[in-house]
């Protein structure tokens, strides 16, 4: 049956049906002796059941006109919406645009059902750029996941399930819709819902943190990482960690080093026999344990961070490795958070979000690692 018939069917079958229900009725009529005259037919049939039928069939369809029109209309007011928020999820998946654009991604779904094709499929592929622009964000920028909570994600979670829920309920309901569901919603939303964990991609933390202002310079051998990664075992993996330090507080600093060294004579080379690793907290109280222009580095920075500092404090993203012990190696902002260390200590609050990552404590990794007890182990790919 063609798609020109299984319509004509849909809104007419009625009439067709109405003769057989007839002619069963006279049949049992005539098995009573009280078969219909011709008269009977005329006024019972084709004056009262079809003229009845008929007019209820088209104030139905006008009906149903009517409401085509006003699902086109709310569809056309989302698609503007969510078109406009387009721009402003490029520029950063902060949680409140997204959330509020999933919402709307949402809100019409119930609806879609009684729009015309051809708005259904307008509001779909706008859907659709809305769930891939979020997507790409977080693939794109490390510093999306800086501006999430643990709520934040727990909160996406729940907002990516409802949605899910209600376009796989009204699916069944629209052809147009349940064939965008099995072919793009829902591997879309899929890969949405694998973000709310917080996880952090090893290749997304290379990216940043190789490009741009942010780049370690610390030694690291990023295609041994890359390879260890690869074999999703575990062992290397990149946590978020957010730390709010109180005025004062300069303890919760003690598990950070720099890759800074000294030994018995004051600073020292990283392949100086004797040299030890500096402590941030070390390094930001004693002038004595850095050479004079990372000193003079760390009071420039430290004065800038004062001018700059308001009620909430000041924040600092930056990457570390786990020694294991509870203790980091900080591998690229050592100079901003010996200053920030400085700033603490005279009573500032500081915001530190962390990028920690873990692997292998294997010095074929990182050289710094030789200097630290316990990590002479031999895990890196050769």
């Amino acid at each position: 049956m063609g798609s020109g018939a299984k319509v004509l069917w849909r809104s007419y079958w009625p009439l067709a049906v109405l003769p057989l229900a007839a002619g069963l009725l006279d049949g049992a009529l005539w098995w009573e002796g009280q078969a219909w005259s011709l008269s009977d037919w005329a006024a019972n049939f084709g004056l009262g059941a079809v003229t009845t039928m008929v007019v209820g069939m088209l104030l139905a369809r006008r009906q149903g006109e009517i409401q085509e029109a006003l699902a086109d209309l709310q569809l056309t007011e989302k698609v503007a919406i969510l078109t406009a928020s387009v721009p402003m999820l490029r520029a950063g998946s902060l949680p409140g645009p997204t959330y509020r654009s999933l919402y709307d991604c949402r809100a019409a779904m119930a609806l879609l059902p009684l729009a015309s094709p051809a708005m259904q499929e307008e509001y779909l592929e706008t859907v659709l750029v809305v769930l891939r622009t979020v997507r790409a964000g977080w693939e794109s920028s490390l510093r999306s996941y800086a501006a999430w909570t643990d709520q934040d994600w727990a909160d996406l979670a729940d907002v990516v399930r409802r949605l899910r829920e209600t376009t796989a309920h009204n699916a069944r309901r629209s052809p147009v819709l349940a064939a965008h569901w099995s072919s793009a919603i829902d591997p879309e939303t899929r890969e949405l819902h694998g973000f709310t964990s917080g996880h952090v991609p090893f290749d997304l933390f290379r990216k940043h943190f190789t490009a741009g202002p942010d780049r370690i310079r610390t030694w690291l051998r990023w295609e041994a990482l890359a390879e260890l990664a690869a074999r999703g075992d575990g062992s290397v993996r990149v946590r978020k960690a957010v730390t709010h330090v109180p005025p004062y507080g300069t303890d919760a600093l003690d598990r950070f080093y720099a890759p800074w060294y000294r030994d018995s004579h004051g600073p020292a080379a990283y392949d100086s026999r004797d040299a030890v690793p500096v402590r941030l907290t070390e390094a930001a109280a004693d002038s004595s344990a850095v050479p004079p222009e990372t000193w003079k580095r760390i009071l420039v920075l430290r004065d800038q961070y004062a001018r700059s500092a308001n009620g909430p404090g000041i924040s600092l993203v930056f990457a570390s490795y786990s020694l294991g012990d509870g203790s980091y190696l900080v591998l690229d902002g050592n100079h901003r958070l010996s200053a920030l260390v400085q700033l603490v200590a005279q009573g500032c609050p500081v915001t530190l979000t962390e990028f920690q990552l873990t692997a292998p404590l294997d010095p074929a990794l990182l050289p710094d690692l030789a200097r630290f007890p316990g990590t002479l182990r031999s895990d890196a790919p050769g």
